[in-house]
Parts: structure tokens; C-alpha cells; sequence
């Protein structure tokens, strides 16, 4: 076999274009704003796929010069002419160290309210009624039926969050949803019975049965991929189908290499961003992997070998796509992929897709593939209890793109080189602090604050944890947390030697939820022990952390020195003061401040505080700066000018969301601190911000979004 098919070559190059030059970004409707905080009315034509989930439908709106994704908790049908209302966002997910830099995508909107103007003809409305009815034909709520119904017609809404979590840790997630396998074992199938049958036909002497079977099985194979919601694994296997059957068709054999690479192309001329999507990398270097992957001899047991074999070189080849966006690993795979996969998908999916074509006489096909299922999960929770899912992390993309050359390389020719380059590769993986620095990360979560710390000595802390206050359910609230944790995976640390929480409001705390269940927190500092603190601190206490309710003054720690200023209480006049919330002030204003100075430079975090707090902090005697996480996300209620001039930092970091809803920051904070003479960084425009101080004091400011 040519080691690089000049399909495969091309597919290469266009990606790589891609990469370096960036897709197209998109394009907001005429006459809107997209992050504004304002509702916007948007006026199009609902397109297809539906992406139907436990929170609602997600649709395609065409105005004719843009594409919006409207999210909505109302029905929503192709075809429809609707005026949506709402606010237009940019999607945008976190940018931060072990976080895949986002490519651009379609702006989004969350409808508060839907207009109905009309309809239109669309193909996708066919689609989408055939999705609902073959779904329904799979009764009931159990686990098992909810999972078939994802397996054979792609309606992912009803899966379980645990199930789906088993079957992640096995290696066999994919299978939940209509994936490439799925549709190649459904074409496959089809064009094998519709060959058998012409060539059992009064014509099967007087034609070529593959030649007209192929056609047949094309057209299924087109509808099979609409009626599940052309995702992209089915749209990158539909057009390696097409290339197959065309060959069988006129009589060309295709090899299986050529053809993803063709696939490859067209996708990628399709839609240039979907080169930055996880499922498309892992979709396709899955695929190139079996296409690649020698196989030697003949026999049950040389069978059994070649499968375990290439079931774990697809672990490997993916692993480094999956350390990189997920920071974890699925050995699991290698079994299930194996074991569990082949009763999925060539088992439960054909008898369940027979069985809802067949209608109420397809009952019983119906009944065995929910069975199956069943049996599948099961024996995926009791290899998930035993391979569990292992937790590494790639921290950049070139890493990335190396170690799966070098693994691809390895699956087809496996030779010693091919192991010691990867063993080398991988230990570029992580991003360690530069020797001897003091590196502090202020993290992207949103809405919210959270900083990582680390010291020269190799210890960590962390100032905050984040949170999403109006999220709709545990998981999104405590979002941030796993993003900390990310980002320790990325930088190569397994616990937080020290935690700081400046003060209890969610965006502050509620990430702490998440991150206990990732990494071990030593030590957790706080100053005002509120009920919904109180009720984190007993959750983290049983874990083995120890609770600190520090003392004003300095803490000395080698070469590193943590200040805790304020909140500053005096409970008699002329009296002693400590370090404790003031009763007459507010939550921001008793805020935990704290300072780390090395080097001869100070890192200031400055919480919430608002103008009262600030006015104690520059009476207390708080002296010039040189980094200053900026109070209460910019603010117009801090940043006071007596506050600038005191501090007078030479960075300012803002930590803020992208377009959240209450405008932060306001610009005549952001132009005081530049007035000042501060460089000004900002989390929702910069992504997390990192500043390394060395040794002589010298400062390195970097942005993430570059």
C-alpha cells in the first residue's frame, strides 16, 4: 500500500490550509449585534437537521444572508417562516490552557418568543416526521429503549446522563448516536440483500445484480442519513459509501484509504470548520486507522487477534484527540470496541431498524434489540468499573497533530522507531511553569472569577473557582470547576495545594462543587462563612480539606509571600482589627483581598470589592502594584479613582463574559485603568490571561486568544 494516497495527501493539505489561514467566520443577520444585550428579532426559514436534546430543539434558521442556531424549548418543524426573538450571542467556548482554541461557528440564540409567518417546502420536514415516528415505534422509558432509539434513528434526548457515562468510559460512546459504523453497516446490509434478491430474480442471469443493487442502496443509504440528522461522522461515511457503491456500480473497486481522503475533501470544502470539530477528527482518524491497519492471516483465532489488535491501535491513534479535547483516555476501548460494539451495532441496530420498517410486525425485532442493549449496558458497567476512564492531557494542538502522525505511522508499519518517537512526543504534552517562575492563570469560566497560582517551588493555589449562577441545572452551574481542572491537567498538577475563595456568590464558589470531584484541595481559605459556604466547606471538609480562616498579615512561604488585607473589621473604636467580615457592610465589600508578592512585584486580587471596600483597603495603607485582578469584573460600582491611583498596576485583568448580561466592563473603568497607565486584559475578549514574573522581577504578560 502507498504510504500517502494522493487523496489522503490533499485532504492533508486543504486541512492544513485551513488551520494555518482559519475558516470563515460567520456572518449576523442584517441589522443586529450579536452580544449586545439586546433582544434581537430575526426573521427566516427553520432548516434542517433538528437537534433534538433533554433541553429543548436546536434548528438552523436561514435569514437568506446568515445562518443562526436557535435553540427553543417549543417545537419547531423545517419549513417553518418564524420570526424568533431574543438576544444574538457568539458561541464561544472557554479559552484556556488544555481547551482547544473554538473555530468559528454559526451565532446562536436562545428564543424567548416564536412568530409564526408561514411555511415553505423543505426536505428536511419529511426527515424529521419519519425521525419522531420510527422513534416512536421503540416504546418505553427505560434505559435501554432510550438508548436504541439513539442508536437507530439518532434521538439522543431520553439517554440517561449515567448510561451515557458508562458507555463513555468503555470506549463505546460513539455508538449512541448515528455513527459512521452505523451507517456502513446499514448500506452494507441493504446492498447484500438487494444483490442477493436480483440475483435470485428471473434476471439474475441477464444482469449484474451489484450493479444495479448499488444504486438501491445509495438511495436508502441518502435517506438513512437524513431521517438521523446527517451528523457528521454519518456525512463523512455517507460520502465514503457513495465512492464504494459508485465503484460497484461501474465496476471500479475503491480503496477504502481513497475514499475517506475524498471524503475528507468534500466535507472539508463544505464546511471549513468542522476541521476544529473533535468528532470529525476522531470520526476520520478512527476510520483511517482500520483502513490502514495491516492484517495477516487466516483462521478464528488470527481473527480474534487482528481485532483486539486494531481495536488497540484506535485507542491509540484517538487517544492523543481525546487527551487534547476531553484531558482524558478510555483504555476501556480496546474491550469494548471488541466486545461490546459488534452486539450494537451488528445486532440491536439491524433488528431495531428492521423492526420500526416493519412497523407493529416488527414488535418483536424490537423487543431483542432492547434486549441486546440491555446486555450491552450491563456488561459496560462492569467494565467501566474495572478500565476506567484515565485522565492525561495534550496541552496543545501541534502536540496533538504529531502524536497522531505518529501513531497513524505505528498502526500501519509498527517498528520500534515508531514507539520511542511517540514515548517522546507525549512528554511534550503538558505545559509546566517556566523554572524558577511564579505563573499566575487568569482563567476563562465565564461570568465569573477563578486564577491559578503556581509557585516557583512547583506547589499550586487557586483564587476562586467560578460558576454559573442562572444555569438550568448542577452540571452548568459547576462548569467552571472542570475547567480548572483542565487547566491543572494541561499545566501537569494532580491537587491544589492551597484554595482561596474571596466571598460566597456563585460565580465565585459554585465551580469549587465540580473540581473537588477531579482534584484534591489541601487547604481552603475564606473569610465569611455565609450558609451556602457553609454548606461547600462541610463538602470539602469531608474530603480531607482543611478549612483556614486566616489573620491579617503576611504568610511567608519560601521566596513567595500571601498578604491577607482585608476584610477588615474593628469591632470597638481604637480597638484591635481583624481580619473578619464587617455586619454593616456587603458581601462584596468583605471581600477576602489578598496580595502575592515575588520578585520584588505584587499580584493583586481584589474580589468584589466595591467603592466602600476599596476606600478601607487605600485608608488601610494599600500601596502601587504591578498586577491587579480588577474588583467585581469592571464594574462601574468599583474601580474607584482614589483605588487606580493608589494602586497603579502596570496589568489590569478584567474577568468577565462574553457578552453577559450586565455589561461588564463598563468602558469608563476600563479607560481609567488604562488612564492609569495599566495595561488592560480582558477574559472575554483575551481568553485566560497568563503573567509570569522570573526570578529578577522581569513580567511576561500572554493572551491565549491570539
Amino acid at each position: 500500500m502507498r504510504w500517502f494516497p494522493p487523496p489522503l495527501l490533499c485532504a492533508v493539505l486543504l486541512g492544513t490550509a485551513i488551520a494555518v489561514l482559519g475558516a470563515p467566520h460567520p456572518v449576523a443577520p442584517e441589522g443586529t449585534t450579536p452580544d449586545d444585550n439586546r433582544d434581537d428579532r430575526i426573521t427566516g426559514t427553520v432548516g434542517g437537521p433538528l437537534l433534538r436534546t433533554a433541553h429543548g430543539i436546536g434548528a438552523p434558521l436561514e435569514t437568506g444572508d446568515a445562518t443562526v442556531w436557535v435553540w427553543s424549548e417549543r417545537t419547531l418543524e423545517p419549513g417553518q417562516r418564524v420570526e424568533v426573538i431574543g438576544r444574538l450571542r457568539t458561541p464561544r467556548e472557554p479559552i484556556d490552557p488544555g481547551m482547544p482554541l473554538p473555530s468559528p461557528a454559526a451565532f446562536e440564540l436562545t428564543a424567548k418568543r416564536i412568530n409564526m409567518l408561514g411555511e415553505e417546502p423543505s426536505m428536511w420536514r419529511w426527515a424529521a416526521r419519519m425521525q419522531r415516528e420510527w422513534s416512536a415505534r421503540v416504546r418505553g422509558d427505560d434505559p435501554a429503549s432510550a438508548a436504541l432509539r439513539g442508536i437507530v434513528t439518532g434521538d439522543r434526548a431520553g439517554i440517561p446522563p449515567a448510561l451515557d457515562q458508562r458507555w463513555r468510559a468503555v470506549g463505546i460512546y460513539h455508538v449512541l448516536s448515528v455513527s459512521g459504523l452505523h451507517l456502513a453497516v446499514v448500506a452494507g446490509l441493504v446492498f447484500w440483500l438487494l444483490r442477493r434478491a436480483l440475483a435470485a430474480s428471473p434476471w439474475g442471469g441477464r444482469i449484474r445484480p451489484a450493479r444495479w443493487a448499488a444504486p438501491l442502496a445509495l438511495a436508502f443509504a441518502i435517506a438513512y442519513t437524513l431521517v438521523t440528522g446527517a451528523q457528521l461522522a454519518t456525512v463523512r461515511s455517507l460520502v465514503v459509501v457513495a465512492i464504494v457503491l459508485a465503484g460497484q456500480m461501474f465496476d471500479r473497486p475503491v480503496r477504502l484509504v481513497d475514499a475517506l481522503g475524498v471524503a475528507a475533501i468534500v466535507i472539508l470544502l463544505w464546511r471549513p470548520h468542522d476541521l476544529f470539530d473533535p468528532s470529525f477528527q476522531l470520526s476520520f482518524v478512527a476510520a483511517l486507522t482500520l483502513a490502514m491497519r495491516p492484517r495477516k492471516g487466516r483462521g478464528a483465532l488470527r481473527w480474534i487477534g487482528n481485532a483486539i489488535a486494531t481495536s488497540a491501535w484506535v485507542t491509540i491513534t484517538t487517544a492523543p484527540i481525546t487527551a487534547y479535547h476531553f484531558q482524558q483516555v478510555t483504555p476501556g476501548g480496546v474491550v469494548g470496541n471488541v466486545v461490546l460494539t459488534p452486539i450494537a451495532e451488528l445486532l440491536a441496530l439491524p433488528l431495531g431498524l428492521a423492526g420500526i420498517v416493519l412497523g407493529d410486525l416488527g414488535a418483536p425485532f424490537v423487543a431483542a434489540a432492547v434486549w441486546l442493549v440491555a446486555r450491552v449496558d450491563s456488561l459496560a458497567a462492569l467494565l467501566a468499573h474495572a478500565v476506567p476512564i484515565g485522565g492525561i492531557a495534550v496541552a496543545s494542538a501541534p502536540v496533538m497533530l504529531a502524536l497522531v502522525g505518529i501513531s497513524l505511522w505505528g498502526a500501519a508499519r509498527p517498528q520500534r522507531i515508531a514507539w520511542l518517537a511517540l514515548c517522546a512526543t507525549w512528554a511534550l504534552a503538558r505545559e509546566p511553569s517556566p523554572a524558577g517562575s511564579l505563573r499566575v492563570t487568569f482563567l476563562d469560566v465565564g461570568q465569573g472569577d477563578a486564577a491559578l497560582v503556581e509557585l516557583p517551588d512547583g506547589r499550586v493555589w487557586l483564587v476562586d473557582a467560578g460558576g454559573n449562577a442562572g444555569a438550568r441545572d448542577a452540571a452548568a452551574a459547576t462548569a467552571p470547576g472542570r475547567i480548572v481542572a483542565r487547566a491543572l491537567a494541561a499545566y501537569g498538577h494532580a491537587a491544589i495545594d492551597r484554595a482561596i475563595l474571596s466571598h460566597p456568590h456563585p460565580d465565585h464558589y459554585l465551580g469549587f462543587a465540580a473540581l473537588a470531584d477531579a482534584v484534591p484541595i489541601r487547604e481552603l481559605w475564606f473569610a465569611d462563612a455565609q450558609p451556602p459556604l457553609v454548606a461547600l466547606a462541610s463538602q470539602l471538609a469531608v474530603r480531607g480539606t482543611r478549612l483556614v480562616t486566616p489573620s491579617l498579615g503576611a504568610l511567608q512561604s519560601d521566596d513567595v509571600e500571601l498578604v491577607a488585607l482585608a476584610p477588615r473589621y474593628q469591632p470597638v473604636a481604637d480597638g484591635p482589627v481583624a481580619l473578619a467580615p464587617d455586619p454593616v457592610r456587603s458581601v462584596n465589600d468583605n471581600s477576602l483581598v489578598i496580595a502575592i508578592r515575588f520578585a520584588h512585584r505584587t499580584v493583586l486580587f481584589a474580589g468584589d470589592l466595591e467603592h466602600e471596600g476599596e476606600e478601607q483597603l487605600v485608608t488601610a495603607g494599600v500601596g502601587r502594584v504591578d498586577v491587579v485582578k480588577v474588583a467585581h469584573h469592571g464594574s462601574r460600582t468599583s474601580s474607584s479613582p482614589a483605588f487606580v491611583a493608589a494602586t497603579r498596576p502596570q496589568v489590569a485583568v478584567i474577568s468577565c463574559g462574553v457578552g453577559n448580561a450586565f455589561g461588564f466592563p463598563a468602558p469608563e473603568v476600563v479607560e481609567r485603568w488604562r488612564a492609569a497607565g495599566a495595561l488592560v486584559e480582558r477574559t472575554d475578549r483575551d481568553g485566560a490571561v497568563v503573567v509570569t514574573i522570573d526570578r529578577d522581577g522581569g513580567i511576561a504578560v500572554d493572551r491565549l486568544a491570539r
